[in-house]
């Protein structure tokens, strides 16, 4: 199956800024919970490998991967960056969830 994202440039390069990843590096981006009872969702990012049946994303060098278990989460979402908020402008939006 595959999933539409859009990932834009300045996403990837303000990854490279702030936490300190490099071109080449494979980062998995997944689904999250917050705290105990609150059940709200969110990504989050690690550095991992890729695996058979993963979506690939390169972007500015970073090759983002989402394994089948998180799809449902990202198809038709974007991930973006806000520069006006410093290093907290990361951005997701997916109408699908709303």
């Amino acid at each position: 199956m595959m999933i539409r994202l859009t990932i834009q440039p300045e996403f990837a390069r303000a990854y490279q800024q702030y936490a300190d990843y490099r071109p080449g590096d494979t980062l998995r981006l997944y689904v999250r919970t917050s705290g105990p009872g609150t059940g709200g969702l969110f990504y989050a990012i690690e550095r991992d490998q890729e695996q058979a049946g993963d979506a690939l994303f390169e972007v500015e060098g970073l090759r983002f991967v989402i394994r089948p278990a998180d799809f449902w989460y990202f198809d038709g979402g974007s991930l973006r960056y806000d520069k006006r908020l410093g290093e907290f402008g990361f951005q997701f939006d997916n109408p699908k969830l709303d």
